[in-house]
C-alpha cells in the first residue's frame, strides 16, 4: 500500500477520537529530594506483516508456481518506513515518493527497512544481502546506493525473471511436453522434500538426545543399522511415503554418512541463524570463551554469547567449538575469536568479555583483553559467575610444569571414587566424606583435609580380597602418590591459598551487585596471599610435607653420587617452586578483578541499596556508567527514571534479581515508558558478573564435556554440539513448517544432488 502524506492532520485526529487515553501522572512522595515528573509513553501498535515479511521467512523459490504468480500480480508493498538514526545520532526519514521514483523498491514496516522486490524474489545467489535479507536503512546515501544496485548484473537478471513469470514460456508454446515435464519435475520435488522432512526429524531427535548416528556396518541385512537407520525404519512403519522410498529408492536413500553430515550441518546453520537474529535484535551482548581438550588431544575453544532477548529473558547461547591447537597467546586467540564473531556487530555491541583459566596463558590475558578493547571499546573484562575461582586458578597454574603434573594426578582421586559405589563404601568406613568428589574446584581441600583417612582407605582396598585387580592397582598407585613429597608439597601449597579464594568467591557471588564491597574483599585476598610468600610460611609447608613423607634432602644423600647431591640445595629448589606458584596465583587474581571498578554501575540496580538511594542518589555509579557506556544512554533521562524507580516501591516490589525486574517491566509495558532504565537492566544482565536466573540445569561448558569424548570430525563435532546444547531452539523451530523449507533449501544447495529438491 502506498502511504499518503497529504491527508490533513484534522482528519487523522478524527479517525482516532474513539480511543481516548487518560493522561495520568505518577505521584511521587514529596520529601527533601525534589523528583522531576515524567510522562509515560504509550506502547505503539505493532505493524502487521506484509508479503515482504513472509518472503524473508519463506524463500520465494520454495513456493508453488501458482502462488508465485499470485504474489507477482498483487505487486510490491509500499509501506511507510519510520525514521532511523544514523551513526552520528541524527534522525533520517524516508520519503514515500521514492516508491514512485524507483519501480523496484519495496519495504517492511516490521523491520523498518527497504528491499529490492525483484532480488527478494529471484536472487538465488545470495548476492546483495542488504537488499534481500538484512534490509537497507541508510537513507542518507539512498540515491547513490539505489543507482549502484540498479546497475548490477544480479539485479537485471532478477528483473527479467520477474517480467517473464506468468507469461507463456517459449518452450511451452513450442512443445506442450515441456510443460508436462515441468509439472512432473515439481511433483517429484514435492515428494523428495516431504521425505527429507522425515529425515530431518530423525536427525534433530538424535542430535538433541546426544545419541550416536551410525553403527559399525551399513549393509542392508545388518540387524543393527545404527540409531539413524533404525529410527528411520521405525518412522517408516507408520509412514507409507517413507516406507515406499526406503524400499524403492536407488538414487537417493538418505542413509549415507555424507548425507547425514549435510543434514546435521544444515540444521545447525538454521539454529545459528536464529541466534544471530536474536543477537541483532538485542541492544548489547557479551561473549564468554572457554578452553577444553577433547579425547583426540585437540584444544577447543567454545564461544558462548550472553544477551537479553526481545521478551526480556537473559539468554546464554552456544555458537560453536573452534579448534585452537597451538593457540595460546593473546594475539592468536583474538584472531580466532574475532574471525568467529565477524558476522556479528561486536565492535559496537560487545559490552563484556570473559575467559576461563585455560583459554590463554595468564601472562597473555591482559594482552587479549586489550586487543579486544581496541576494536570494541565498551567490552569490559568481567569475572564470569559460571567460572569457579579455584577452578580458574588451577587451570591457569597448569602452565607451570609441576602444577600441571599435580592437577593431572589429583584428578585421578575424583575418578576413582565417583565411579564405584563399592569404593565409596570403603571410604565411608574410614569416616571420610564421600561427597563433592565431582566438584573439581574443591578437590584440593578435600584431599588435604582427609589425607590420613585416604591413606587408610587405599590400604583397605589393597588388602581387601573382594576388589578386582584394576582397583587394587589403582589404589597402590594412590598410596605411592600420597607418600610422594612433591605431590604433598604442591597439595598443601595450593590448599593454603584455595581455602581463602574459595571463601572469597562465595562472598563475591552473594554480593556481586555491591562492587565496592567486592573490591575491598579482593584487596584483602591479595594481601593475605602476598603474606604467604614469607619464609616462615614456606618453611611451614615444607616441614609439614616432609613430616608426612620424606625430606628430599635426606633422599638425595642416599643416592649414588653423594658428593654431588649433598652440594645441591634441594630446599632452595622447592622455595623457588613455592614462590613461582604464589606469583602465578597472585597474577591471575589481580588480572581477573582488575576491571572491577569499571562495573561500579551495577550498584545502580542493587536492591539492597534502593532505600538508601531514595535520599542519596548514587552519582558515582552513574558516572561510571557514563564513562564506560555513555554512548548507549540518554543520561539525563536515565537519571530521572532511576529517581522515579527508587521512590516508587511498586516498580521494583519484591523483585530480587535482574531477570525478575526485566520480566516485570515487559509484562507491564514499562520497557517503553522507562526505556532508558530498561536498557540499563539489559546491560547489567548482559555483563554477566552476577547470576541472572538463566534457567539451565547445568552450564553450557559442562554440557560440552560430554562431546569431548569422541574422535569425530571437527565440523560434525561442532554442529552436533549446537543441536544438543541449543535443543530448546531446535524444538521451537520444528513447530514452524517454514523452517523445514529453509533447511531443505540449504541442504539442496550445499552440493550437487542426484535427487531434485528445488521447484522450477
Amino acid at each position: 500500500m502506498q502511504c499518503d502524506s497529504s491527508q490533513p492532520v484534522s482528519e487523522i485526529k478524527a479517525e482516532h477520537n474513539e480511543l481516548e487515553i487518560p493522561q495520568t501522572k505518577l505521584e511521587i512522595p514529596q520529601t527533601e529530594l525534589e523528583i522531576p515528573q515524567i510522562e509515560l509513553e504509550i506502547p505503539r501498535t505493532k505493524h502487521p506483516e506484509n508479503i515482504v515479511d513472509r518472503l524473508l521467512k519463506t524463500p520465494f523459490g520454495t513456493l508453488e508456481y501458482t502462488e508465485k504468480v499470485r504474489i507477482k500480480s498483487e505487486g510490491r508493498p509500499r509501506p511507510q518506513i519510520n525514521s532511523v538514526q544514523d551513526d552520528a545520532g541524527r534522525s533520517r526519514s524516508f520519503r514515500c515518493q521514492w516508491y514512485d521514483k524507483v519501480d523496484w523498491l519495496t519495504g517492511s514496516a516490521v523491520t523498518n527497512c527497504l528491499y529490492c522486490w525483484p532480488c527478494l524474489l529471484f536472487n538465488v545467489s545470495n548476492s546483495f544481502v542488504t537488499w534481500t535479507k538484512s534490509g537497507y536503512n541508510d537513507f542518507k546515501n539512498m540515491d547513490r546506493s539505489v543507482k549502484r544496485h540498479s546497475k548490477s548484473k544480479e539485479h537485471v537478471s532478477a528483473e527479467v525473471k520477474l517480467k517473464l513469470l506468468g507469461q507463456s514460456r517459449v518452450e511451452h508454446v513450442v512443445d506442450e511436453g515441456a510443460r508436462i515435464q515441468v509439472a512432473k519435475h515439481n511433483e517429484t520435488v514435492r515428494r523428495n522434500r516431504a521425505i527429507l522432512k522425515r529425515l530431518i526429524d530423525a536427525t534433530t531427535y538424535l542430535g538433541r538426545q546426544e545419541l550416536a548416528f551410525r553403527g559399525q556396518d551399513h549393509t542392508a541385512d545388518l540387524l543393527n543399522k545404527g540409531n539413524y537407520g533404525e529410527l528411520t525404519e521405525v518412522i517408516a512403519h507408520y509412514d507409507e511415503l517413507l516406507a515406499t522410498h526406503i524400499e524403492q529408492s536407488a538414487v537417493f536413500t538418505g542413509m549415507s554418512e555424507p548425507i547425514q553430515n549435510d543434514l546435521i550441518s544444515s540444521i545447525s546453520l538454521s539454529v545459528l541463524e536464529e541466534i544471530k537474529k536474536e543477537i541483532n535484535a538485542a541492544p548489547f551482548f557479551a561473549w564468554q570463551v572457554d578452553g577444553m581438550t577433547d579425547i583426540g588431544c585437540r584444544s577447543q575453544l567454545s564461544i558462548i554469547v550472553r544477551y537479553v532477548d526481545e521478551i526480556g529473558l537473559p539468554q546464554e547461547r552456544f555458537l560453536g567449538l573452534f579448534d585452537s591447537t597451538g593457540v595460546r597467546d593473546g594475539q592468536s586467540v583474538f584472531k580466532l575469536v574475532s574471525t568467529a564473531m565477524s558476522e556479528f556487530d561486536y565492535k559496537e555491541k560487545l559490552v563484556a568479555q570473559a575467559y576461563d583459566g585455560a583459554t590463554v596463558m595468564p601472562s597473555e590475558l591482559n594482552r587479549l583483553q586489550a586487543k579486544v578493547r581496541e576494536v570494541a571499546p565498551s567490552a569490559v573484562f568481567t569475572h564470569c559467575c559460571a567460572h569457579h575461582l579455584n577452578l580458574v586458578l588451577s587451570q591457569g597454574a597448569k602452565f607451570i610444569t609441576q602444577a600441571r603434573v599435580f592437577f593431572a594426578t589429583l584428578g585421578g582421586f575424583s575418578s576413582f571414587f565417583s565411579k564405584s559405589p563399592k569404593r565409596v563404601a570403603l571410604l565411608e568406613k574410614t569416616s571420610c566424606a564421600a561427597t563433592r568428589w565431582n566438584f573439581t574446584s574443591r578437590i584440593v581441600g578435600t584431599v588435604a583435609s582427609n589425607y590420613a583417612k585416604l591413606l587408610e582407605t587405599f590400604s583397605r582396598v589393597v588388602s581387601s580380597e573382594g576388589m578386582d585387580d584394576d582397583t587394587v592397582g589403582a589404589a597402590s598407585g594412590f598410596i605411592r602418590t600420597l607418600e610422594d613429597f612433591d605431590f604433598v608439597f604442591m597439595l598443601f601449597t595450593f590448599n593454603q591459598v584455595f581455602s581463602d579464594t574459595d571463601a572469597a568467591y562465595d562472598i563475591i557471588q552473594q554480593k556481586a551487585m555491591d562492587v565496592t564491597f567486592c573490591k575491598n574483599r579482593i584487596e584483602n585476598l591479595l594481601r593475605s596471599t602476598e603474606e604467604k610468600r614469607s619464609e616462615e610460611a614456606f618453611n611451614k609447608i615444607y616441614e609439614e610435607a616432609a613430616s608426612l613423607t620424606e625430606d628430599p634432602a635426606d633422599r638425595h644423600l642416599r643416592k649414588r653420587h653423594r658428593q654431588e647431591s649433598a652440594s645441591r640445595d634441594s630446599k632452595q629448589h622447592y622455595r623457588m617452586l613455592y614462590h613461582s606458584v604464589l606469583n602465578n596465583l597472585l597474577l591471575q587474581i589481580h588480572h581477573r578483578y582488575a576491571s572491577l571498578e569499571e562495573t561500579r554501575f551495577l550498584e545502580l540496580l542493587n536492591p539492597e541499596k534502593f532505600a538508601t538511594m531514595r535520599s542519596t542518589f548514587p552519582d558515582e555509579a552513574l558516572g561510571c556508567l557514563n564513562k564506560g557506556y555513555g554512548r548507549f544512554f540518554e543520561m539525563d533521562r536515565l537519571k530521572t527514571e532511576l529517581q522515579v524507580f527508587y521512590w516508587d516501591r511498586e516498580l521494583h516490589g519484591a523483585s530480587s534479581s535482574i531477570s525478575d525486574l526485566l520480566q516485570s517491566f515487559k509484562r507491564n509495558g514499562l520497557d517503553r515508558a522507562m526505556h532508558q532504565l530498561y536498557k540499563l537492566m539489559c546491560l547489567v544482565a548482559t555483563v554477566g558478573a552476577t547470576p541472572c536466573g538463566v534457567d539451565r540445569t547445568f552450564s553450557c561448558l559442562e554440557r560440552l564435556k560430554s562431546y569431548a569424548r569422541n574422535t569425530m570430525g571437527q565440523e560434525r563435532f561442532k554442529n552436533l554440539a549446537v543441536l544438543s546444547i541449543e535443543k530448546g531452539i531446535v524444538k521451537a523451530l520444528e513447530k514452524n513448517p517454514c523452517w523445514y523449507d529453509g533447511v531443505i533449501d540449504h541442504f539442496a544447495t550445499r552440493r550437487e544432488r542426484r535427487a531434485d529438491f528445488i521447484y522450477k
